[in-house]
């Protein structure tokens, strides 16, 4: 079964679930389905390992196009030296054949540092989203198993119960 929720699909679940949990009277509580908030947390791990092979695929990407452009460098510097060796043995073009070679030679290197420049910058960014929703995601899951420890430690310790509404008051106990 694929899901095609993304991991800000699941928190903006989770933060709607909060805001929409029925408030403890006299408290600043609120109970919450923990059977449902279980199921989101649940998907949520199952997303996250996707995104980060996503990441990882992208920094894959940026090696790949990095090898290939200093390959193509390489190719460009070796095919500038061989014209620039037959340029030299003719005595005529020795000078436009030295600029030529040196021209070439800068512009592979120009192009392949703008490869490498851009490729870094993009998989840093890529990285620095990534990071930005793990951070998001950990301080989310934080908050949330502190409002149900809250909520757990509110149903375990009934001394701690809120008062019954008006009007919704229990039977009376028999002695």
């Amino acid at each position: 079964m694929e899901n095609s929720y993304s991991i800000d699909d699941y928190i903006e679940m989770l933060e709607e679930i909060i805001r929409s949990a029925t408030r403890i009277p006299f408290k600043k509580k609120s109970m919450v389905d923990v059977d449902e908030l279980d199921n989101i947390v649940t998907d949520m791990r199952m997303v996250l390992p996707m995104e980060i092979q996503q990441a990882k695929k992208v920094v894959a990407d940026k090696n790949k196009i990095i090898s290939d452009a200093k390959k193509e460098a390489e190719d460009i510097i070796r095919k500038a030296e061989q014209r620039r060796a037959e340029l030299i043995e003719e005595s005529d073009v020795m000078k436009e054949a030295r600029r030529r070679a040196t021209e070439a030679i800068s512009v592979a290197q120009n192009r392949a540092n703008d490869i490498h420049t851009s490729t870094n910058a993009f998989a840093d960014n890529m990285l620095a989203r990534v990071e930005e929703l793990m951070a998001r995601d950990l301080n989310d899951l934080r908050l949330l198993r502190k409002n149900i420890n809250a909520a757990g430690n509110i149903q375990a310790n009934p001394a701690q119960q809120p008062p019954a509404k008006p009007g919704n008051s229990p039977a009376p106990q028999k002695k």
